[in-house]
């Protein structure tokens, strides 16, 4: 296709842009884009597709591209991304803005059946793409290195910010890296089914789950999420769940391995590997299980199951940490704190080598059984 103009159409997609020296092409059986700008081509493309369609149609973007700088003009630049369209890009967008964080390169808001099927994001967006308000959306394998974020830079968010709840999304693989804040976000989302999410060196969770119900998540796995800091590899907050599961966490250095908070609950968490992080922590949480795995070398308490006293959220209770190895933490192993936290369970855990002893209890009702201990 390089160097030509014209037909491109194909049985595998309905538009398709492409580059010719430094020259961008869009083309739906005839062209409909030839200028300098990758994203004025690939949205060209897009709305190139039939009007009014009721069935999915696919653009194919065969190169990558470099995008920048923008300056605000009453909104970010994006490729928006409207009912009923798939977006296959084989290669790399180069974000390369100046000033403040103005470029998101795939954004969609009060869409359906929007479809992402492969994209590599570097540089410094905003978001790298932004899902608002949308149903059934389908994230497929998604890549980012956005190390020269400095201001916003959150990797992918899910959110309600088009006036309606997102439902019925799906992200299959997220690999990102340096982030300014989360790796992956969501908030007021109803139905969300996550594959693995895996993360370095970003400056807040590696997936942070806002307000959101019905989620399954078959893995997380965060290195240096938010280091030193409050922030969490996997982090529930704000009315998250019910109706969580997820099967797999491993978080090594990261500010907090787990975190959940704010009147989250109705969480499952198996499986965990936590190493080396400054804490774990259960607060203002109910109806939660961590079940299985390790939680070893914490700066702190292995995990401390808490409840604050501003009354802005339920207090902690009928939480269950089970089947765990928890060693060589800097504090208790499983450390339980007040006021008003109650009703929970710690059981079946080998506790060995932490500092200030194995289990602290605040409350009465809490159970603690079937625990082993070295030594």
């Amino acid at each position: 296709m390089a160097g030509s103009i014209g037909t491109a159409q194909a049985s595998s997609h309905d538009a398709e842009v492409w580059q010719d020296g430094d020259t961008w092409y869009a083309a739906n059986e005839q062209t409909v884009y030839e200028g300098t700008d990758h994203l004025d081509a690939i949205q060209a493309a897009v709305d190139s597709l039939t009007a009014g369609r009721s069935s999915k149609e696919r653009v194919l973007i065969k190169n990558s591209g470099t995008v920048g700088p923008h300056s605000w003009d009453g909104d970010v630049k994006a490729v928006d991304l409207p009912n009923h369209t798939v977006i296959d890009h084989n290669g790399t967008i180069f974000v390369e803005d100046t000033g403040e964080d103005l470029i998101v390169p795939f954004r969609a808001q009060s869409a359906e059946a929007v479809e992402i099927q492969n994209v590599t994001i570097e540089g410094n967006p905003r978001y790298g793409i932004w899902i608002q308000s949308c149903s059934d959306v389908q994230l497929g394998t998604i890549t980012m290195a956005l190390h020269a974020t400095e201001d916003v830079g959150i990797g992918v968010r899910i959110d309600d910010s088009d006036g309606g709840r997102t439902q019925n999304a799906s992200l299959e693989y997220a690999s990102v890296e340096g982030s300014q804040h989360h790796a992956v976000e969501t908030y007021g989302v109803d139905g969300i089914d996550i594959g693995t999410v895996e993360t370095v060196d970003t400056g807040g969770c590696g997936l942070l789950l806002n307000d959101t119900t019905n989620a399954t998540v078959q893995q997380v796995d965060a290195t240096r999420a938010d280091e030193g800091g409050g922030y969490a590899g996997f982090r529930c907050a704000n009315g998250a769940g019910p109706n969580i599961t997820v099967n797999e966490v491993s978080a090594t250095d990261c500010g907090r391995g787990i975190f959940t908070v704010s009147g989250s609950g109705g969480i499952e968490i198996y499986n965990v590997s936590l190493d080396g992080n400054g804490g774990n922590l259960i607060q203002d949480t109910r109806d939660t299980l961590i079940d299985g795995g390790s939680i070893t070398n914490t700066g702190s308490s292995g995990i401390r199951i808490d409840s604050r006293d501003s009354g802005d959220h339920p207090h902690t209770s009928n939480v269950t940490v089970r089947n765990l190895e928890i060693s060589g933490n800097a504090e208790y192993g499983v450390y339980e704190t007040g006021p008003d936290t109650e009703g929970n369970e710690i059981s079946g855990n080998d506790f060995c080598d932490n500092a200030s002893g194995a289990i602290e209890t605040y409350a009465d009702s809490t159970t603690v059984s079937g625990n082993t201990y070295c030594g």
